[in-house]
This record gives structure tokens, C-alpha cells and sequence, in this order.
């Protein structure tokens, strides 16, 4: 029961994660320049998205850090290489949650230069939260 417990929390801490990365995404690729008719509703829409990340996307992805490794380390998984892959494609996404930040906070300072690589954090975000699933389910290795 421990197991299942577990594995519930730490497949709805990763949801919670991708589902606040994706919004973040989708905000960067779309937000409008500063200066636009969409300018206050936008900047409120800016502010509400960093408290989100702050206090529910960031600490979702720490919880499902927390667990997963608790998880791996209980069961013995790291003698497995599927897990070291999903671990460095939970990195890129970590990695990507920050740099994602770094952007949501630059626009609130007024920057108008667009997110390096904007176009590609929702792709790659699918992409390795489906291969991550995949490796999880099939483990192939």
C-alpha cells in the first residue's frame, strides 16, 4: 500500500510540474511586447504565472525529486538503465523549469528580449515526458 501511496504522489507531483512547465511555455511563446493594447492584463497574467511557479510548479518538481529517488533507492533501481535516463531527462526538464524562470522574471522587470529558444520548451517538454513515461512502463533496460 506504501508503494502505490508513494508512486500516486509522485506521478501527481510530476503532472503538476509538466502541467505548470507547459502553461509557462505557452505564456513565453505568446506573451505580447510591452508596450502592447494587452500590456496590463498581460502583466497581471505575468505576475499570477511567477506565484505559481514559485509556490506550486517548483516545489511539485522537488516533491517529485524527492519521492522518485526515495523511490529508486528502495527498490533498487539504479541498477537499471532506464532509470539513469529517465534521471537526466528529469534533469533537462528541471534545467528547463529554471531557465523558464529566468524568463518569467526578466519580463516582469520589462525586458523585451524573447525567451532563448522559446519555440522548442513545450516540444521538448512532451517529448521527454513521453519517453519518460515509456521507460517507466516498459523498462526496457
Amino acid at each position: 500500500m506504501t508503494y502505490q501511496l508513494l508512486k500516486m504522489l509522485h506521478v501527481a507531483a510530476v503532472v503538476a510540474w509538466l502541467g505548470g512547465s507547459l502553461f509557462v511555455s505557452l505564456f513565453l511563446l505568446s506573451s505580447q511586447p510591452p508596450d502592447s493594447d494587452e500590456a496590463p492584463k498581460e502583466r497581471r497574467m505575468l505576475g499570477a504565472l511567477r506565484r505559481w511557479t514559485l509556490f506550486v510548479t517548483t516545489p511539485a518538481m522537488v516533491l517529485a525529486w524527492l519521492v522518485g529517488l526515495h523511490l529508486a533507492v528502495t527498490f533498487g533501481w539504479f541498477a537499471m538503465t532506464w532509470i539513469w535516463i529517465k534521471i537526466a531527462l528529469a534533469l533537462v526538464l528541471s534545467g528547463l523549469l529554471g531557465v523558464q524562470s529566468a524568463a518569467l522574471r526578466r519580463q516582469s522587470q520589462g525586458s523585451v528580449k524573447r525567451a532563448p529558444l522559446v519555440d522548442l520548451y513545450a516540444p521538448l517538454t512532451v517529448v521527454a515526458a513521453a519517453v519518460i513515461v515509456t521507460l517507466v512502463v516498459v523498462k526496457p533496460f
